[in-house]
């Protein structure tokens, strides 16, 4: 009896390890997902350190236009600027910049005094817009060096006028809506960089429903547009 409760002891015991091994060695695919996790972002910040910028410094040369009334009496004219790029990651960046210009004004024709109104109109421009570059790696090497993006934002605009044979300088601002597009051209192994940007800024001036003369259809009224060749320098 003695040999048989042994034997049945040993039975047990064996059946017990058996289960509490086979449970320690079961496949937990929660772990097994969590470390791919980690492995993906621990490749993405090693590529953002060898292949992205925390920041840039662009230099802006180029033209400042309008649509509506400023496009009939307000002339195109250059305005250069200055832009600072500070990036999140390899796709999304915020950009600062400050532009200005100098435009001709008129004539506007003024009927009620038989002469025309003419002078100088300044535009300046300070803008926060975010930027979001597009995705190359399957594309062809040509396309994929141009390093495409767009953007979109906020502008706060500020214009003054100056009238010949006055010494009355007027000011308005207005908050604009900004979207653009733009492409930047890495060059001295990606220590420096060439680009071009359009962006279109939806303004609302807080005089440009007032008519500037008698005649009713004399409005500054209109957005802006801006084409820039950029400069810039990369900061690693």
């Amino acid at each position: 009896m003695r040999q048989i409760a042994l034997t049945l002891l040993l039975i047990i015991f064996s059946s017990y390890s058996l289960a509490q091994y086979d449970g320690d060695d079961v496949y937990d695919p929660f772990a097994d997902y969590s470390e791919f996790e980690e492995d993906s972002q621990e490749e993405a910040d090693i590529n953002f350190f060898r292949n992205g910028r925390f920041f840039n410094v662009g230099l802006l040369f180029g033209g400042r236009m309008f649509t509506g009334g400023m496009a009939e009496f307000v002339e195109a004219s250059p305005s250069p600027g200055l832009a600072l790029t500070y990036f999140f990651n390899l796709r999304l960046a915020l950009q600062f910049s400050y532009t200005y210009s100098q435009h001709l004004l008129g004539p506007i024709p003024d009927p009620a005094n038989s002469s025309t109104v003419d002078g100088n109109v300044g535009m300046s421009s300070i803008a926060f817009d975010l930027k979001y570059y597009f995705n190359t790696n399957n594309v062809t090497r040509g396309l994929a060096d141009l390093n495409p993006y767009i953007l979109g934002g906020f502008s706060q605009n500020t214009r003054s006028f100056s009238l010949v044979d006055q010494t009355i300088v007027a000011k308005d601002d207005g908050a604009g809506i900004d979207l653009g597009f733009g492409i930047e051209i890495p060059v001295a192994r990606n220590e420096m960089f060439i680009g071009a940007q359009f962006t279109y800024t939806y303004v609302n001036f807080a005089t440009e429903n007032q008519p500037w003369t008698q005649n009713p259809n004399n409005y500054l009224d209109g957005d802006i547009m801006q084409l820039y060749l950029i400069f810039g320098f990369n900061f690693l």
